[in-house]
């Protein structure tokens, strides 16, 4: 049985891990959308903003749901928020909140996947694996 080395935590530890969370901030993943053929760079949000995001969502309630990812993807996307107006029009939707779904042809399963990439800046998706392990 391997014993936990557990080391002693310094203050150059916690000064290093302030400045690397600062980087962690500007963190940024890629999906390869199929719909769209090509990849959509997707960027870390701060918890507090992600965490008001979700709080309030009835799980049982599938427009919620929707609602939900539509809205955390169009923040963590600049290709869905930083042209939003010109999008808006094309795709003609009431609000800008709407295109990620609109511009992915309704395909919840990039959705999906997008919003588990978005997760897994947060370390939930390590959550998942262990709860289906």
């Amino acid at each position: 049985m391997a014993k936990n080395k557990s080391k002693k935590i310094t203050l150059d530890d916690l000064i290093t891990r302030k400045t690397q969370g600062k980087l962690d901030k500007m963190q940024v993943k890629y999906y390869d959308s199929k719909e769209l053929g090509g990849k959509i760079e997707i960027r870390k949000i701060k918890l507090k903003e992600y965490m008001k995001l979700a709080d309030g969502i009835d799980e049982d309630n599938a427009v919620d749901g929707l609602e939900f990812m539509n809205e955390l993807v169009f923040k963590c996307c600049p290709l869905f928020n930083q042209n939003s107006k010109e999008l808006v029009k094309t795709y003609e939707v009431a609000e800008a909140i709407e295109l990620p779904s609109a511009v992915l042809n309704d395909n919840m399963g990039e959705m999906q996947d997008i919003v588990e990439i978005i997760n897994s800046f947060y370390g939930l998706d390590k959550v998942d694996k262990d709860i289906k392990n």
